[in-house]
């Protein structure tokens, strides 16, 4: 009787993971894009303000790196659980 309940359990429980994978990925989507377009945008308002235009391939290796270090992060924190 406990083996199938126990069962059950572990069944309920994959499909709640398997539901939740949208969410995850939306959320690492956020972690990444938000802070590196906040920070893109920074440098470029700066620049401009001191009165040196950035080249774009610049700000978007720029924004990349931050994307990916900021994905980076927010996995390992998000796949925790």
């Amino acid at each position: 009787m406990q083996q199938q309940a126990q069962r059950a359990i572990t069944a309920i429980a994959y499909r709640e993971e398997r539901a939740d994978i949208p969410h995850r990925i939306i959320g690492l989507l956020l972690v990444s894009l938000v802070p590196a377009v906040f920070w893109t945008g920074l440098v470029a308002t700066v620049g401009t303000a001191l009165g040196h235009t950035m080249n774009p391939t610049a700000l978007a290796t720029f924004g990349l790196a931050i994307a990916a270090f900021c994905a980076a992060l927010g996995q390992v924190f998000l796949s925790r659980n």
